[in-house]
């Protein structure tokens, strides 16, 4: 089968909306948002796993501006009752987004 795309952990019609999600696409979604919130241009952002209960793509990736440097429970706390509103990646790394998923499949296989 073939690997998920960035825009299939962030839209919720990704993975044929929900219908070819595998076990090991969670895997990368995990290994993907480490990656992501290690890298330096992240600063101030923050890529979070959020399980999308109901009909659609239940494997998605949020990503929220962090600045003042919640943690990740506050943070998804206040974007789930509209204290906090999603953004896009940081130019810098859409420009590695796609290298990095690829990454985070080849991670996600080795477990």
């Amino acid at each position: 089968m073939a690997i998920g795309t960035w825009e299939d952990f962030t839209s919720k019609y990704g993975f044929d909306d929900g219908e070819t999600i595998e076990e090991r696409d969670f895997r990368a979604r995990k290994r993907l948002v480490g990656m992501l919130n290690k890298l330096p241009e992240m600063k101030g952002f923050r890529a979070l796993e959020f399980d999308r209960v109901g009909v659609h793509n239940p494997c998605l990736i949020v990503l929220l501006p962090n600045p003042e440097g919640r943690s990740d429970r506050r943070l998804q706390a206040d974007w789930e009752v509209g204290k906090v509103g999603t953004c896009g990646l940081p130019d810098a790394v859409e420009d590695k987004v796609y290298e990095l998923v690829e990454k985070a499949y080849r991670k996600a296989r080795r477990r």
